[in-house]
């Protein structure tokens, strides 16, 4: 079990902190995010930067979160509640024929659509696994990280790691194989 909790831990701390920084990396990258939110959501009449600046804060602070021990379960619900978000607005999106491109890893131009649904199924079971098991071990039900040595941790880190790129290049992997229109 600690190998399964330490993989969650990781990925969903990796693929939010790589979502985080790649808003970050320059003023254009954030003003694409932030026009992907009014285009995502149209009918939510807050105003797009605020929202932009709220969702980029949320993400940055659930690595952290995931990495202090005392802290695992509210990264874990904090990642859950930012990844049921995205999922209903990326559904919202799709059942309206809306097709905005996907600006959750940085300047990609594929559109929302089922390969993104994928990658937050998989982020969502991720999640909800680490959560059950932080609140196992808050409960008293076990340690942390108990039984995971050094090699251990190494190997679980890459793994976490090349599911990390995996999941934030899957629209564009999906993109490769639907037909443009």
């Amino acid at each position: 079990m600690a190998y399964l909790f330490a993989f969650c831990r990781l990925l969903t701390g990796i693929v939010f902190l790589m979502s985080a920084v790649s808003k970050l990396r320059g003023r254009t990258a954030y003003e694409e995010f932030t026009a992907a939110i009014r285009a995502l959501v149209p009918l939510v009449r807050l105003p797009a930067r605020p929202v932009a600046a709220l969702v980029v804060t949320a993400e940055a602070a659930v690595a952290p979160l995931l990495a202090w021990p005392p802290t695992v379960l509210a990264g874990f619900c904090l990642a859950l509640g930012l990844l049921v978000a995205f999922t209903v607005a990326i559904v919202v999106a799709l059942r309206r024929g809306r097709r905005v491109p996907c600006r959750c890893f940085g300047a990609s131009v594929v559109p929302v659509g089922p390969g993104h649904l994928a990658r937050n199924a998989v982020l969502l079971a991720a999640a909800t696994a680490g959560a059950v098991q932080a609140g196992a071990v808050q409960a008293g039900a076990g340690t942390v990280l108990a039984g995971l040595g050094p090699a251990g941790f190494v190997a679980v880190a890459l793994a976490a790691g090349a599911a990390a790129v995996l999941l934030s290049a899957i629209g564009e992997i999906a993109g490769l194989f639907t037909s443009s229109p």
